[in-house]
């Protein structure tokens, strides 16, 4: 016996053998049970073992994630270097997120590489993809944060470790972005981006090879805009133009900021340098936020996208309106 087989236990043994009846044969767990003179308790238990140990690896292959039309509407549409493309399901909610978070860590780990600057938002979004992600050990990589999560801070529910997460996990320098999201003034503003530990966060997102968002639908923080600070004009005004968030900017239809004063008072990677930046992957889930992620892909700020594809489907039908 080779060392592989002797490396082997009973149960392991016993557990192949239950799992090629079952997956190979065909028999049901019942006629397995009978077979091999077990209980159907105890089948059930050696399948569920099977899988965790290995030996049994299933994949369930989704034509929708593999929409060729779609997928070839949005590369061509918007001039995109990659779409991924994740299926919802209607009767698991969470699911959708999940295999974005899945595919996004797919995307970064090919992505990444040695020497890198990654600029990310921190969000929850980016925070379950650094749970899907492999333990990395690059060389010479910083993670800075280039933007919070203007939705998640209105509602107070802000995730904050994310960026130095995902450093931790690519064995990476982290660099936060330690300030508030907006200043009070545009002179406050202009005084904290000259400031010692801000210059530093701010200087370095030119630098950046890859960078790593989400966006937002305008529907999620429309409710909340009376805790920016804006006069009733400018609050009206929001809720009749915006489209959604983008790395905090709260952008049109047309992929402009809708409030210059409020831009300039936020703190973080502006539009023009995310533009720049060489890698920008953009994450989003959910048919709401279809207005925005047609907004910054029609302006040039998305290489690549992950997304859902009832969002997908949207956002090319609100370009064809």
């Amino acid at each position: 016996m080779d060392d592989a087989g002797s490396a082997l236990t009973h149960k392991d043994v016993l557990a192949l053998d239950v799992a090629r009846l079952y997956h190979e044969a065909g028999l049901t767990q019942a006629e397995v049970a009978e077979r091999v003179h077990l209980s159907r308790p105890t089948v059930s238990k050696l399948l569920s073992y099977a899988q965790r140990r290995g030996f049994v690896r299933i994949e369930v292959w989704d034509p929708r994630e593999h929409d060729e039309a779609v997928i070839a509407a949005l590369l061509d549409r918007f001039d995109l270097t990659e779409v991924r493309l994740v299926a919802t399901h209607p009767h698991l909610p969470g699911q959708a997120r999940a295999a974005l978070a899945a595919q996004g860590a797919d995307l970064l780990t090919a992505l990444v590489r040695d020497g890198d600057v990654v600029a990310v938002q921190g969000s929850a979004v980016l925070a379950d993809v650094v749970r899907c992600l492999a333990p990395a050990h690059l060389r010479s990589v910083r993670v800075v944060q280039m933007a919070r999560s203007l939705s998640e801070c209105l509602t107070g529910r802000e995730e904050t470790s994310s960026p130095a997460l995902l450093a931790s996990t690519l064995g990476a320098q982290a660099t936060p972005l330690p300030c508030p999201l907006i200043a009070p003034s545009v002179p406050e503003a202009n005084r904290l981006r000259s400031s010692s530990p801000l210059r530093e966060a701010l200087a370095l997102i030119p630098e950046a090879r890859v960078a790593v968002f989400t966006a937002t639908s305008a529907e999620r923080f429309a409710p909340l805009t009376d805790r920016l600070g804006l006069s009733q004009e400018d609050a009206e005004s929001l809720r009749h133009h915006a489209a959604g968030e983008l790395c905090a900017r709260i952008i049109d239809a047309d992929g402009c900021v809708c409030l210059p004063d409020l831009n300039n008072r936020t703190l973080g990677v502006s539009l023009t340098e995310l533009r720049h930046i060489e890698q920008k992957v953009l994450l989003a889930c959910g048919r709401d936020c279809a207005p925005v992620v047609r907004a910054a892909l029609s302006s040039g700020y998305v290489d690549r996208l992950v997304v859902d594809v009832a969002t997908a489907r949207q956002v090319l039908a609100l370009d064809a309106a």
